[in-house]
């Protein structure tokens, strides 16, 4: 399915959505907030369901799995320990043309080969990622558009 129709039946399940009273766009009197939804006395019960049907599933009806409930903001220290901080990295690269990101290691070049890339986790391996793309010829203008920085994605 193309990308256009994908988004207008996005955008046709919202406006419905909106009529229904199950979401509101966040602020929306004030011009709203993009990627932000308040929720309506429908949409605050289907949201209740869903949650509790997935906690439901995912946890008490298995064996191998607890529920855990934390915050998501912590001391940096926590993200060093869990190793979140060294050892998950994904270069990003952006392309100027669709303004969309790619992961550095799922790029497809022309040639319809695919290169992997492991173990990018600090700016030194950035770089090399830098330089194994271009030596393989994997530059802006075979990529056509993809800007020849690669940033840290995590």
């Amino acid at each position: 399915m193309t990308e256009a129709k994908v988004n207008d039946r996005m955008e046709k399940i919202v406006s419905l959505c909106k009529r229904r009273g199950f979401i509101f766009q966040s602020s929306e009197i004030y011009g709203g907030i993009n990627g932000f939804w308040d929720y309506g006395p429908l949409g605050a019960e289907l949201k209740r369901n869903v949650k509790e049907y997935w906690w439901r599933a995912m946890t008490q009806m298995r064996d191998d799995v607890v529920g855990l409930e934390a915050t998501i903001i912590m001391h940096p220290k926590i993200w060093e320990a869990s190793g979140h901080t060294s050892t998950f990295s994904d270069p990003m690269v952006d392309c100027l043309l669709t303004k969309k990101r790619f992961r550095a290691d799922q790029i497809e070049p022309q040639s319809g080969k695919v290169y992997s890339f492991s173990g990018a986790i600090d700016e030194a391996a950035i770089k090399a990622v830098e330089k194994l793309l271009e030596v393989k010829g994997i530059g802006p203008a075979t990529l056509t558009g993809i800007r020849d920085r690669v940033k840290a994605g995590n």
